[in-house]
């Protein structure tokens, strides 16, 4: 799995990114940027084949040493509540096994994840307070999120659910 972290969500990691190289599917590599909300850190990642996000929320200094096993977490209970087959989620994240962390590099995709992040900062208040990091409820909300035209202006939830059948 390659992350595609903006330079601002690397110096809160305190990483090294890699230069990207394009040698595997997308439908695993995910591109994610940090935002502030009411003085706490969040993180959105979104899926560069289908657009579906996955926000966390209230990420401390100590969250971001373990932000592999954080989210490969979320993805699996977000998964499972969107009602994905258990054993497709499974094998999604055993082709996951390696976590990356690469700069960015598409900018469409950065642009989608500014207009989602509009979008949420209007809704996760919402769904506040919350005692999880991982804001289920809100990721699928903003699964029914239309995406841009570069998608054909899709779901996310639903090009999710083809992709995850084709496993």
């Amino acid at each position: 799995m390659l992350i595609q972290c903006t330079k601002k969500l690397a110096d809160a990691m305190k990483i090294k990114l890699e230069d990207y190289t394009h040698d595997r599917e997308s439908f695993y590599d995910w591109h994610a940027n940090l935002f502030m909300f009411d003085r706490r850190k969040g993180v959105i990642l979104m899926n560069n084949k289908t657009r579906y996000c996955i926000v966390l929320y209230g990420l401390k200094l100590n969250d971001f040493k373990k932000f592999d096993d954080i989210f490969i977490s979320a993805i699996e209970e977000t998964f499972l509540a969107e009602g994905l087959p258990p054993l497709k989620v499974k094998q999604y994240l055993k082709n996951c096994a390696e976590v990356k962390y690469t700069k960015t590099h598409d900018r469409s995709i950065l642009g989608q994840i500014n207009d989602f992040h509009i979008h949420i900062s209007w809704e996760i208040e919402h769904h506040l307070p919350s005692e999880s990091i991982n804001l289920v409820e809100l990721n699928k909300w903003t699964g029914k999120l239309m995406t841009g035209p570069a998608m054909g202006y899709k779901y996310p939830i639903d090009l999710l659910r083809k992709e995850i059948e084709n496993i």
